[in-house]
């Protein structure tokens, strides 16, 4: 390493120092503090952000990046990529609209399938779980998956999120919903994806900028994978249902294995697109980015954005909101600036099925392991192909290097089409 590279390194590790300690006192601000320490708190996060900016934006560090040019952003082509840059590094919006392009008819057109079929009964998820025993039974299944309690935690938030502080210290967060019982496991299982990811990388990337995820796609990708491909997989429940039975046997008592998983899978269209399932929820991000996309290049105005809305939600889905609540201002992205993120969570979803044709490739006996509720070569193949890089190589030349080609919508279609097809009959 060169002593400029060096010497820039080190300042960035000061810089991942102070966001690290910002980001344990936000963790604590949603888990544990008091109410009444919350205008402490936010002189104290307010000095250690300011400390880290003027640190990061220093002559010193401008200099360096002068010098060691290389780290700077390539021209764009599209007004739009250097928002979808800030999220996913190298790529660039034709080829997110070409993916999207390839996949929205394709999933449009399972949706209808799926409504023209008698809905699944999943009445019986909507009866009181003890919160104590969704907690442990959380608990159990994510320590199978290979969570590390001697580097990580879990508590308690309104909305669940995963947070690292090093390499090993990634906690996370979960929540409890009422008329939802089910919603905390898989809230559990989400985080943990993000987390064994944050643990799996290089221990070498400690307190510097490659230390994490490749980006927010790839990062979702590994939620996605715990949470929908293993958690709502039929040989995952083999193993468990038996148990998650007895523990809830008022509700559950003489609901059978195919009907609990039926239940877990069901699809509905939504309003709202965090509780939408796996094969609506795409279509929900392919609205917010045809919108970003036009508000950027000036085909749509801002003005016009709830009536656009509205009429691609009945285009998609088949559902119109009542009100801009359920509607155009229902996420806190646009209003927070963060313009390029959506694209992440549809590309995390189809980087996840592409992994998993590949995983099961290679580890043809996968679905029998579960069975027997062993997930360590899972994990293990995750930490040899995907986390031990950390944030080494862009996403689609990460996806390209593991699976053989660049993301590709493909593999998420034929996996909504074989899952969907044997639950709904089509």
């Amino acid at each position: 390493m060169s002593k400029k590279l060096k010497k820039l390194s080190s300042l960035l590790a000061e810089v991942a120092d102070l966001h690290n300690a910002a980001a344990l006192l936000g963790w604590d601000q949603q888990t544990y503090m008091p109410r009444a320490g919350a205008e402490a708190r936010g002189y104290q996060m307010g000095t250690l952000g300011k400390i880290a900016h003027e640190k990061f934006t220093s002559d010193t560090v401008g200099k360096l990046l002068d010098e060691l040019k290389d780290a700077y952003h390539p021209e764009s082509d599209d007004p739009y990529d250097i928002l979808l840059d800030q999220f996913e590094r190298g790529m660039k919006t034709a080829e997110v609209t070409d993916i999207f392009a390839a996949l929205r008819p394709r999933q449009v057109e399972l949706i209808k399938a799926i409504t023209e079929r008698p809905q699944v009964d999943a009445s019986f998820l909507q009866g009181p779980f003890d919160e104590q025993k969704q907690w442990d039974f959380g608990i159990k299944v994510i320590t199978g998956f290979g969570y590390d309690w001697t580097r990580g935690r879990q508590d308690r938030s309104a909305h669940p999120f995963t947070t690292s502080f090093s390499i090993n210290d990634v906690r996370i967060t979960t929540r409890f919903e009422k008329d939802h019982p089910a919603a905390s496991l898989f809230s559990t299982m989400h985080e943990a994806g993000h987390a064994l990811y944050e643990l799996g990388c290089c221990q070498s990337f400690e307190r510097s900028p490659l230390a994490g995820g490749a980006s927010l796609a790839v990062h979702e990708s590994q939620s996605r994978l715990w949470e929908n491909l293993v958690g709502r997989s039929l040989p995952f429940w083999e193993h468990f249902y038996p148990a998650y039975q007895q523990l809830f046997a008022p509700a559950l008592a003489g609901v059978d294995l195919m009907s609990f998983y039926r239940a877990i899978n069901r699809v509905e269209p939504s309003l709202i697109r965090v509780n939408a399932d796996e094969a609506t929820y795409n279509l929900h991000i392919m609205l917010r980015l045809e919108l970003e996309i036009g508000m950027i290049d000036g085909t749509i105005a801002v003005r016009d954005l709830r009536e656009i809305w509205n009429a691609r939600m009945e285009e998609y889905l088949g559902i119109t909101p009542p009100d801009d609540a359920r509607g155009v201002l229902q996420d806190v992205h646009w209003s927070g600036g963060s313009l390029g993120y959506f694209s992440t969570y549809a590309l995390g979803n189809l980087i996840s099925a592409q992994l998993w044709e590949k995983i099961n490739s290679d580890i043809p006996d996968l679905a029998d392991r579960f069975r027997r509720g062993r997930f360590d070569g899972l994990l293990t193949w995750l930490r040899d192909k995907i986390h031990v890089h950390g944030r080494k190589y862009e996403p689609q030349e990460l996806v390209q290097k593991v699976t053989g080609s660049k993301i590709d919508p493909a593999p998420y279609i034929r996996y909504l089409q074989r899952k969907y097809g044997e639950i709904y009959g089509i």
